[in-house]
């Protein structure tokens, strides 16, 4: 959270969530983020600059010692590009590329059914509405390492294309360097990415958060 006063008030508030529940044989992942901005300049006038939330869940069960088959569900909305509600749904299958103690890498592929709900007339080849519905792929990739003792690194990144319907252009990335204090506090280094090829017109395809902050680690 940062907050400025003066000529010009501001508040920024950015949440960050990763739970994962590892199993022999399977896990459960629950992701979220929050991103909330407002600024007020001298006249008075108060704006918001962010106002951006996403919960993800994904279920991945091993169907042998390098495959797994995989569920995800999706849910995002940004008041700033007008987007009311979009809702992602995905199955697949995938692959451990590495699987250790201190590192792994996977990679996974699947079919995606996209529903996007706007406030305002959208056009997306060229057809005008507020109702979009895309069926498409799920191509992602993520890792995890653990560069030291007290220093881990996270990344994901997936890509939704779509091939039917609206045919969606989504893109979303995030990473996170974490150093640890103690065994539930670590200071981070984050990054947030997301294209929506789709956006609204006069909005930014792009939305980028960089953020420093402390993370509190919570379980074994």
């Amino acid at each position: 959270m940062a907050a400025t006063s003066g000529n010009t008030d501001s508040t920024t508030l950015l949440l960050n969530m990763d739970l994962n529940l590892k199993r022999p044989g399977d896990k459960t992942t629950l992701t979220g983020h929050v991103n909330e901005g407002r600024t007020r300049a001298g006249d008075g006038e108060r704006q918001t600059s962010a106002a951006r939330w996403d919960l993800s869940g994904q279920y991945d069960h091993d169907l042998n010692e390098d495959w797994f088959g995989f569920t995800r569900l999706g849910f995002e909305r940004d008041r700033v590009t007008d987007l009311s509600l979009r809702t992602l749904v995905a199955a697949g299958l995938g692959y451990h590329v590495l699987k250790g103690p201190k590192h792994t890498f996977d990679v996974s592929a699947g079919l995606s059914y996209t529903d996007s709900r706007w406030n305002v007339d959208t056009t997306i080849d060229d057809k005008t509405g507020r109702h979009f519905t895309s069926v498409g792929l799920l191509l992602a990739e993520e890792s995890s390492h653990e560069l030291t003792d007290a220093v881990t690194l996270k990344q994901r990144l997936e890509a939704y294309p779509g091939v039917t319907g609206a045919k969606s252009k989504l893109l979303r990335f995030n990473a996170s360097l974490n150093v640890a204090m103690t065994k539930a506090l670590s200071l981070s280094v984050g990054l947030v990415h997301n294209y929506d090829g789709n956006a609204a017109e006069g909005r930014e395809k792009n939305d980028t958060a960089l953020f420093t902050g402390v993370n509190l680690k919570v379980g074994g």
